[in-house]
């Protein structure tokens, strides 16, 4: 052998541990010896305790548990983890993004609160999976190959089947096959015959039962019981094999036919299909892409993935079939940023033994006769030769079926609860010449007949019971065979490589593996390049557990001959599973290098190439030093034609190397190059004769577009370029129509031969399509260019086209679930896409789906996928959160369900189901189901978060803990798991679910800094920068030196925003612009008023799992809060200003007032809604001389009271319910509207998208959201002194010019302030109430004081017939999610200090009420806790009239009351408040209310400070002393006459209720008017900042 010297290119020189391996010279009267030899059985049980052997390259049984960062809004498959298994870290990528939108108490912040397109989802779900592998034996390949260069074997045992060990209906021996083609006979003979067998090994490493097998069990355990044992607990769609896999419902494909799983990695269970000898069995699918649908998992969050490497190989971006690598790898997610976040994998591992695969090839040293032997003697001599290897390749061959049946039969008999491991059986590949004179010996047969080739080869028959009678023990005629081999290569001179071969391999069955290591050995002296002898040696190797030599050897030969693709793939399977992946990746694309030749080369079965496939090498020297081409091998069939030098039958295997490539880039990060493997698998298999990927999808779309010869080319151009929507009844015919000239059939796998092997790259290449739609579509989701294949960014027709030929290839629910996906974000214009509505009607049954539009045909690829496969939890949950987002809650909840019913482990699907039964009103169902999903998966944010928002809403807080805050100043008082309270103070630490949840938005928030890093490289500044100027900043920024800023910040945290940031501005200065250009200078701009656009390299963020509305009840810090909407903002800027609808150029400023100011409000409350109650008279009061109103209703109309006052009043009210947001935008541009009112913020319903694309001059919000949008949509909030201090706002706040971001920003990491919008500063209080013109009591105007006491006392008495006179009832009428412990201890303490009052709440939600019951009972003792009454919810007129009762309104301090404090204010109730935080708007509305409804005169101010507390102390105090002074007498007319400081408080409230600024609802218009009036002027002058009512 000569020595291998490592070049600067040769990946594989560092394998090898010396250059020539140090084989002993055997002489000719040597005979391997047996001494010391350990011997292995792998059918007795107790053996594999004995002697482990570990196999790093092997498949064993894991829990691949990978947790979730963040949630995507579309979920995908993958397997589940289970907990019967143990498990140990593996390190996670931190970096990632988060999204979640979830429900709340008071409302749900839904889909479109974030102003996010559905498909706007950035990257994968987690791949958590349990790997059920076989202990696996492989044995060697009895291939003799003739010299034939490059030309690698083509025998008849080449195709190496992997069959199912639990398999019942172990199929007969009597398979007829084609006579003539001993491939064909032998194919079909493995096909049928393999009883119980794990194929696996030998004959390659891929696909069609090529691979590596499991690993020896190292630990001591028996591998099948750690997993086996709880099989019966899991009955995953019926498979019938014993190895059925532990994947969880749906990640079976009852169709496919395939061996190969590139998405799912090794599930070590087999995965062939027996050509239909067991219809039943099943590949596996784990599905390893990166979405989750609309909704997913609270509402829908983003799921991340990780791109870490498990034990092998990783799973494809795309869906997965079977598994062709019986690698030991790990199906993960991808990195979108499911390396969802932060979390660890957890993989456990059971090790198993087996036996590796061997090869039995020819050689050029070929055994030759003695010269003193005569022609005849010789001629007789090679006559028994060849009966000899007759006899022993059928001795070979029973001795594989017997340990195979072995195998069956003990596996039957042990059960499950003690199962010995599974072990691997390979056919081997005999010599071709043996295998036809074998053939032909059975029975001798014409070349267009068929044979039986069963009865006379099979040494044994079964009984009734399942068992062999021996006629002859197969192990005795193994061992006959292989004496009398031992003395025909004694006789050779130890020189019949032939006998060697297999004389090797029968000692390698019989488990005499150092024998046949010395065998082995002794061809290699012969012929140091004997690739099958060097890769059979390193196969021993691996079994004797010296993995490291195996490693060398078989580096040794495929540096030897880089076309003998069965080596290179168990040395890639080696690297990956010692998570050497990188290694492998440069083994492989060593090999492609060496064997690519210049462009394909044609030939069939009657012409050759004329091209020369030497001159194609010639450059490279490591190809010619290395191996040499021979013209046998240029004349096989199809050479060349994959566009490297091996023969055609060999493309499948070419194709699964290099799709393995690309799963094994994509894991790694690289997504460029793991797009090109991905395409390059595509084009062998194409045939060469499609130039590249994006050729491949104008071809699909070519011949999948509607014909009509009645439109001219224009019509043929539009449907090319826009989505073309198919059913799956239509998508099943691309690959017919794309490959018509080769009937459909891949024209790259015509050479390869019909079987496990073709299916196995037809997958493969179904997979390969479906990682590049994969790729694409996360691609699109982030707004980023697409990778590699792509130079500009995928749309979704490109996508789809993908999707429909993969589809074609091989029917998938996987598949099917992500063409759902997909379909569900395609907007149902018409003018968007090209749909074929589908024939079925599943759409027509459901409500608010459109026939043909593109939720219709989710719908429908979505029922197709669950028909292929019932089971498939993805799927059910996927169309669960489609149902949901278009309001059909029940069904999706019935979706859900079905999802738990098939994997009740299912953390997505827990969590979905848990928000969905919340919305319904079955909050103890939701804490169910989110514990569950808790348990499933402890750190998956989405449902920690959601656990814990729904506990609190309930008030159940065992275990809540807290957070240290402000040294202690917030959230004080901590709950330990039994309930009890904890004081920080003396704690010093947090603890509990509240840390939890606190810990993960900190988490969060550290990583959303890095978004964007890195985008402002120098193409990214050559292509923002003039854009910028063009925009405006020439002229706003005039001596702003763009590029030097820019520069400045490129690298540091927050690039990313703040990029938008400018991007954002420029847009607002390019209207004003567009503005003073004509209407004040008078002139045009040549080139227009281009909007700026996003750099292409930067993505979509993801939002925080803690969302900004939870943050009214969550203990955050200042910057936590400002960050959280800030982050929300940007996503919805990024992911508006990437849709398809928003236009180059900026939107068209309205004409000057002409008189008035045309005023928009955009809600979706503009029903029976809070909102409503307290506007509904605004609308029709404007001054139209100065304002007018334009309502834009984003929902239906409820036909309240509310809505129709709406409807009637205002100037001009659209109900735009049904529009899509770029059709309302462009309305809001036509209507010529100044200034345009947000009224939701972040709550449900909002469409802030609207917002975010700018269609209006000026933005402002307020009464929907009490706290910050850190949106630069939003450019002013209406706000008072109290509500917003401003010590909160940011130090720089201009909001106007360039400058101003990049002054900005030298705030950004400041920690006390939230708020960055411009505030207008009313007068008194900025809230708006209209009671005064629509509550009960709106008539009482002349009702005299003696006439209020005494309707109270008489409404007391209704309500509270039973309770004393001197009773004080103190009450709060909030939803009990606004209590939190502190405030309750507050109350509780109160209580007791007050020995006649009483605590009124609301059963605001029932479940609440026993939890506080069972908490103040804990607290404060059973005479307090029965001080607490509850009553049900009142309709609204009702309950502002019954909150007179209550003597004194205790206001929750950590979120205040806000319309629920105006009723109480309008019932004259005095109301105790506490503004707990300077920086949180929410908890100091009630503060601002109150001042509006005091009288400005010193009584009232008096009282203001009586009512507002300082701290919890003095709420406690003022309580008391308000309370205890408070006593009733009876007046003379019968009723109780309250006496004392609370008495001449109500008294204050009820004298100024006609006159105070909180109910004067036309002086609060008035006031807005004027505010209106100077924004707008700021705007037109090009000013900016905050200002004052006081001041105008």
């Amino acid at each position: 052998m000569h020595q291998m010297v490592q070049n600067p290119l040769d990946p594989l020189g560092h394998l090898e541990g010396h250059g020539k391996a140090d084989y002993m010279p055997y002489l000719p009267h040597q005979r391997p010896s047996r001494h010391g030899h350990a011997k292995f059985h792998p059918h007795h049980h107790q053996h594999h305790h004995a002697l482990p052997r570990p196999t790093p390259n092997s498949a064993f049984s894991t829990h691949t548990v990978q947790q979730p960062h963040t949630l995507h809004r579309i979920t995908t498959t993958f397997t589940r983890p289970h907990s019967h298994v143990h498990s140990h870290d593996q390190d996670q990528d931190q970096s990632s993004e988060h999204s979640l939108r979830r429900k709340t108490p008071s409302g749900t912040i839904d889909n479109g609160y974030d102003g996010s397109m559905a498909h706007l989802a950035s990257g994968p779900p987690p791949l958590k999976h349990m790997i059920l592998s076989p202990s696996s034996r492989i044995f060697p390949n009895a291939v003799s190959h003739r010299p034939s260069g490059l030309g690698s074997s083509t025998g008849i045992f080449q195709r190496l089947v992997q069959v199912p060990v639990g398999v019942e209906a172990w199929p007969p021996y009597s398979q007829t096959v084609p006579t003539g083609n001993a491939d064909h006979a032998v194919d079909a003979l493995i096909d049928s015959a393999a009883p119980g067998a794990l194929g696996g090994g030998l004959g390659g490493g891929l696909g069609g039962g090529w691979g590596m097998g499991a690993r020896p069990n190292s630990m001591g355990l028996d591998p099948s019981a750690s997993v086996l044992q709880n099989m019966a607990h899991h009955n995953y769609n019926n498979v019938v094999s014993g190895l059925q896999p532990i994947l969880g419902p749906g990640y079976q494909q009852p169709l496919t036919p395939t061996a190969y799983n590139p998405a799912g990695y090794p599930h070590p269970q087999p995965a062939v299909w027996r050509e239909g000898t067991v219809p039943d069995y099943r590949s596996p699918i784990p599905l390893a892409n990166g979405y989750t649908a609309q909704n997913a998992v609270v509402d829908s969050a983003f799921m991340p993935s990780h791109s870490s490497i498990h034990q092998g190989l990783p799973n494809a971006p795309g869906l997965g079939q079977a598994n062709p690598f019986r690698l030991p790898l790990s199906s993960h997610p991808l990195d979108d940023g499911f390396s969802r976040y932060g979390q660890n994998h957890q993989t456990h591992s059971v090790p198993q033994h087996r036996l590796e695969a061997l090869s039995l090839g020819g050689s050029a040293a070929a055994a030759t006769s003695s010269s003193s032997h005569t022609h005849g003697e010789a001629s007789s001599q090679t006559r028994f030769k060849e009966r000899a290897l007759q006899q022993a390749h059928m001795a070979y061959n029973d001795l594989l079926l017997f340990l195979g049946h072995s195998k069956k039969a003990q596996h039957g008999r042990t059960g499950s609860g003690s199962r010995s491991s599974s072990k691997m059986v390979v056919f081997p590949k005999p010599p071709k010449r043996s295998l036809w004179l074998w053939a032909r010996a059975i029975h001798p047969y014409p070349s267009n007949s068929r044979v039986d080739l069963s009865l006379h080869s099979h040494p044994y028959s079964s009984n009734p019971h399942g068992g062999y009678q021996e006629r002859n023990s197969p192990t005795m005629g193994a061992k006959t065979s292989l004496e009398m081999l031992t003395n025909l290569c004694e006789q050779s001179g130890w020189k019949w490589v032939d006998g060697m071969l297999l004389g090797g391999c029968l000692h390698y069955g019989l488990e005499h593996h150092e024998e046949a290591l010395e065998w082995f050995k002794r061809i290699v002296s012969l012929d140091e390049r004997h690739v099958e002898a060097i890769s059979n040696i390193a196969a021993t190797l691996y079994c004797l557990n010296r993995q490291e030599e195996a490693e060398q050897h078989w580096a040794q030969a495929v540096k030897i001959r880089p076309s003998y693709l069965e080596a290179v793939e168990h040395l890639v399977g080696l690297l990956c599973s010692s998570h050497r992946s990188q290694e492998a990746v440069n083994t492989i694309e060593f090999v492609q290098r060496i064997l690519r030749v210049p462009g394909p080369v044609e030939n069939n079965n009657e012409t050759h190439s004329d091209s020369n496939p030497d001159a194609a090498l010639a450059d490279n020297p490591e190809g010619m030093g290395s191996f040499a081409i021979t013209s046998e091998a240029k004349r096989q069939q199809g050479y060349g034609s994959s566009g490297y030098a091996i023969p055609g039958n060999e493309n499948g295997r070419m194709i699964l190397l290099i799709h393995t490539k690309g799963n094994m880039l994509y894991a790694l990060k690289d997504i460029d190059r793991a797009s090109e493997a991905f395409e390059e698998a595509v084009l062998i298999s194409s045939g060469r004769q499609i130039k590249g990927v994006q050729n491949l999808i104008r071809t699909i779309q070519s011949v999948l577009a509607p014909r009509d010869n009645a439109v001219g080319p224009s019509r043929a151009q539009r449907s090319l370029s826009l989505p073309l929507l198919l059913p799956p009844d239509r998508a099943k015919h691309t690959a017919h129509l794309v490959f018509a000239a080769s009937n459909g059939q891949l024209p790259g796998l015509r050479y390869v031969a019909e079987g496990s092997h073709k299916r196995a790259a037809v997958s493969t290449t179904s997979n390969s399509l479906l990682s590049l739609a994969k790729i694409f579509q996360d691609a699109m989701s982030n707004g980023s260019p697409s990778a590699g294949v792509f130079r500009q960014p995928a749309g979704v027709g490109d996508i789809l086209a993908l999707y429909y030929l993969s589809l074609s290839l091989q029917e998938s629910p996987s598949t099917a679930n992500n063409v759902g996906i997909l379909l569900a974000s395609v907007q149902q214009s018409s003018s968007q896409a090209i749909s074929i509505p589908d024939p079925s009607t599943v759409a027509a049954t459901v409500p608010g789906i459109v026939p043909g539009s593109g939720l219709a045909l989710a719908l429908s690829y979505y029922n197709y996928g669950l028909q292929l496969d019932p089971s498939h939890v993805h799927l059910h949950t996927n169309l669960g959160s489609l149902l949901k987002d278009i309001g059909q809650l029940d069904m999706a909840i019935q979706m859900y369900e079905a999802a738990v019913a098939c994997d009740g482990t299912f953390d997505i699907a827990l969590t979905n189901l848990a928000n969905a039964v919340k919305d319904r009103g079955r909050v103890s169902d939701a804490i169910l189901y989110y514990k569950r999903a808790v348990t499933s998966n402890p750190d998956f944010a989405e449902a920690v978060c959601g656990l814990s928002t729904a506990l609190n809403s309930v008030c159940d807080w065992r275990g809540r803990g807290g957070v240290l805050l402000s040294e202690g100043q917030h959230d004080r008082w901590h709950v330990d798991d039994e309930g009890m309270l904890r004081d920080v103070k003396t704690q010093g630490r947090g603890s509990g679910l509240m840390k939890r949840v606190v810990d993960i938005v900190g988490r969060q928030l550290k990583e959303a800094s890095t978004w964007g890093c890195g985008v402002l490289q120098e193409h990214s500044v050559r292509h923002v920068i003039p854009q910028l100027r063009d925009a405006g900043a020439g002229i706003t920024d005039s001596s702003l030196d763009l590029e030097a800023e820019l520069r400045r910040w490129a690298g540091r945290s927050w690039e990313g925003s703040r990029i938008l940031r400018l991007i954002e501005r420029s847009t607002r200065a390019a209207m004003w612009c567009w503005y003073r250009d004509r209407h004040i200078r008078g002139i045009q701009s040549p080139t227009g008023y281009r909007r700026p656009r996003l750099p292409p390299n930067l993505t979509t963020p993801s939002a925080p799992t803690v969302l900004p509305f939870h943050t009214f009840t969550c203990p955050l810090t200042a910057k936590d809060i400002r960050m959280i909407s800030q982050r929300n903002a940007l996503r919805i800027s990024c992911s508006t200003l990437r849709s398809p609808w928003v236009p180059a150029m900026v939107y068209e400023p309205p004409n000057p007032p002409s008189p008035h100011l045309n005023i928009g409000y955009v809600s979706s409350d503009f029903n029976n809604h809070p909102l409503a109650h307290l506007m509904q008279s605004v609308f029709g009061f404007h001054d139209q001389s100065r304002a007018k109103a334009f309502c834009y209703a984003t929902t239906t109309s409820d036909r309240s009271i509310h809505r129709q006052q709406i409807e009637r009043e205002a100037p001009v009210f659209r109900d735009v319910s049904s529009w899509s947001s770029d059709k309302l935008v462009n309305q809001i541009v036509a209507d010529g509207i100044h200034i345009l009112v947000n009224l939701n913020g972040y709550t449900r319903g909002a469409r802030n998208e609207v917002f975010a694309a700018r269609p209006a001059p000026v933005q402002m919000s307020f009464m929907g959201f009490a706290g910050t949008l850190g949106a630069e949509w939003c450019d002013y909030l209406l706000a008072d002194t109290t509500a917003i201090p401003p010590s909160t706002l940011r130090p720089h706040r201009n909001n106007l010019s360039l400058e101003d971001v990049f002054q900005d920003e030298a705030d950004a990491e400041t920690e006390d302030w939230v708020y960055s919008e411009n505030i207008i500063y009313a007068r008194d209080t900025f809230f708006c109430c209209d009671h005064a013109q629509s509550a009960d009591g709106s008539d009482e105007r002349d009702m005299t004081w003696e006439d209020e006491q005494r309707r109270r006392w008489r409404m007391r008495k209704d309500l509270f017939p039973n309770m004393p006179d001197d009773t004080i009832i103190l009450g709060n009428f909030n939803q009990l999610y606004k209590i939190d412990p502190t405030t309750f201890r507050t109350w509780l303490r109160i209580l007791a200090h007050v020995p006649k009052a009483v605590l009124w709440l609301l059963r605001f939600p029932e479940l609440g009420e026993s939890n506080l019951r069972r908490t103040a009972k804990a607290w404060a003792g059973e005479g307090v806790a029965n001080r607490i009454i509850f009553t049900d919810v009142a309709p609204k007129q009702q309950h502002i009239s019954r909150a007179r009762v209550c003597d004194l309104f205790l206001d929750t301090p950590e979120c205040n009351a806000h319309t629920t404090a105006a009723d109480v204010l309008w019932s004259s109730t005095p109301l105790l408040t506490l503004p707990r935080y300077q920086y949180k708007m929410c908890s100091r509305m009630a503060a601002s209310i109150l001042k509006g409804a005091l009288p400005k005169t010193p009584e009232g101010d008096l009282a203001a400070r009586e009512l507002i507390a300082g701290d919890d102390a003095e709420y406690e105090d003022s309580a008391v002393d308000l309370a205890n002074g408070l006593s009733y007498r009876m007046a003379a007319g019968g009723y109780g006459e309250g006496v004392g400081r609370l008495a001449e408080m109500r008294k204050l409230l009820w004298k100024s209720k006609w006159t105070c600024a909180l109910f004067d609802t036309r002086r609060w218009v008035r006031d807005l008017e004027d505010a209106y009036e100077e924004a707008w002027r700021r705007w037109v002058a090009g000013e900016g900042g905050t200002f004052f009512f006081e001041d105008l």
